[in-house]
């Protein structure tokens, strides 16, 4: 269907500010995970959105996202706009159902091997694309006929055959989140990581200018928002910084890309129209302490040092013990992985690395106390003669497997490509690179965090990412790896 006038006009319509001042909301909702949805929620979705598909809006708001790609990227525009974007959307469902919200997707719980998330199976949005299109035929977008910018199958293409490289780790991001100080370093922070990272990874609509026709779209802004909105907490709720795209600088009463609004109207969750929040307010200890009273008979009788991996559907809700400080069934726990880095994670480093990527919680003496929270260790592999074979009884035992280095045509689609830079990256790609990615000289696993800034040339191009920039951040990303492994840090986050 094509965007009329009509959808143009109604469109308009829901983003006109009508708000003279900060006015509290009487009602919020709450953003949940999207593996938290009940069925019926789950369903709720799917019909709100095939909905919002045969009436057009799903190639308006692609349209939009389009026509301002320009100036909503590369700049500290990104999470204002992002914010008010989704909640456009959001408001555009629950006018059609509302019982309708819009969760999130918390990627960093999914960030070792993608592609084996709930996200992409029939029960959710479906996974690869299929045939020489890579049109999508399952999950609630199956076979799906996009209308923008021309008629077409809703796509995807993963970023490495029906396989996806891993992305950024939930300790990576939660130090991006400690160590940004102003809008302008949580912003490049984010956007060149994470953000670039999802889209690149899913890719077919996703990797192109108008890629909220795919509704992983949805899922993925309203996780940046909600990092966003971690980041802010209490005290960093009216930071405004940094400069649009004609390096003018903005602030709170510089207008929302798009939409007639100050910015300050977006800053705050519940008020003005962000009637929103997220689920992850409560504390790690506080809900664990719920669901193991709630599953006390299996808590009494589970045994202490090793649970094995059920093979039936494990139950949600039960959030299973630390064994060596590695969570067994990690991708079905129920809390956020930066509140489970936030609380147990972090507090387990050394000083020096702790004051280096993550100052906020080395400020913060109840973060990194050793009196609250399990005992986190590092978990060996099996020997190298059991690592070398995809062994069951490893992945059983709740041990890693040591995951593949990263080379630069990882991060660059082809050596052809990694010239378009005037640096060549493979001074990126040191002598150090096998022991930040494999076995560290028979030392034990370590921090695994491969293809850590998988943004291509043409993607960095679109959206005008600097290339100094790229370098820069990628440095970044490869020092944390190094400093992980020389403390012997290994993420529970990685099991695959």
């Amino acid at each position: 269907m094509k965007i009329t006038t009509a959808f143009v006009a109604v469109a308009a319509l829901v983003g006109l500010s009508v708000d003279g001042q900060s006015v509290r909301c009487s009602s919020q909702w709450v953003r949940k995970e999207v593996r938290n949805l009940s069925p019926s929620e789950l369903n709720t979705v799917k019909s709100t959105i095939t909905a919002m598909q045969n009436a057009g809006w799903m190639g308006w708001f692609a349209y939009l996202h389009s026509n301002n790609f320009g100036t909503i990227h590369n700049c500290e525009h990104f999470l204002p706009f992002h914010r008010r974007f989704v909640h456009d959307f959001e408001s555009v469902g629950r006018r059609i159902n509302p019982a309708f919200v819009l969760p999130y997707w918390d990627e960093l719980r999914d960030y070792a091997n993608p592609a084996a998330s709930d996200i992409f199976t029939s029960n959710y949005f479906g996974g690869n694309g299929q045939g020489s299109n890579h049109c999508v035929t399952n999950g609630m977008q199956a076979n799906w006929q996009m209308s923008y910018p021309s008629n077409h199958c809703f796509a995807r293409q993963f970023n490495n055959g029906n396989r996806i490289n891993a992305w950024y780790s939930p300790e990576y991001i939660q130090s991006v989140l400690s160590r940004s100080s102003t809008m302008a370093q949580i912003r490049a922070g984010i956007e060149y990581s994470l953000h670039g990272a999802i889209h690149l990874a899913v890719g077919g609509d996703m990797v192109q200018m108008h890629s909220p026709n795919d509704f992983i779209f949805w899922l993925h802004h309203a996780n940046i928002d909600r990092l966003w909105s971690v980041w802010q907490g209490s005290n960093r709720i009216w930071t405004m910084d940094g400069v649009d795209t004609a390096n003018k600088p903005l602030t709170l009463s510089s207008n929302v890309i798009a939409y007639n609004e100050p910015i300050w109207t977006v800053m705050q969750l519940g008020y003005n129209k962000m009637c929103f929040s997220y689920d992850n307010v409560g504390s790690v200890s506080n809900r664990r302490r719920s669901l193991d009273k709630r599953n006390a008979v299996y808590s009494a009788t589970a045994p202490k040092k090793c649970i094995p991996r059920p093979v039936t559907t494990p139950v949600k809700a039960y959030v299973p013990p630390l064994v060596n400080g590695v969570f067994e069934n990690f991708q079905n726990m129920t809390v956020n992985a930066d509140k489970f880095v936030e609380t147990y994670v972090a507090q387990k480093l050394p000083a020096p690395v702790l004051n280096k990527w993550f100052p906020t919680y080395a400020a913060n003496p109840s973060n990194n106390g050793t009196t609250t929270g399990p005992e986190y260790s590092a978990v060996p592999l099996p020997s190298a003669e059991a690592s070398g074979s995809e062994s069951a009884e490893a992945s059983e035992s709740g041990s890693y497997v040591a995951l593949p280095s990263a080379e630069a045509s990882d991060v660059y689609n082809s050596a052809e490509e990694s010239a378009l830079y005037s640096e060549d990256y493979v001074a990126y790609e040191d002598t150090e690179g096998n022991a930040l990615y494999g076995l560290d000289n028979g030392k034990g696993p370590a921090y695994p965090m491969p293809n850590p800034y998988p943004l291509t040339p043409a993607w960095c191009a679109m959206h005008k990412f600097p290339a100094e920039d790229v370098h820069k951040f990628y440095a970044d990303a490869k020092e944390f790896v190094r400093d992980m492994n020389n403390v012997g840090y290994q993420s529970p986050f990685a099991k695959v």
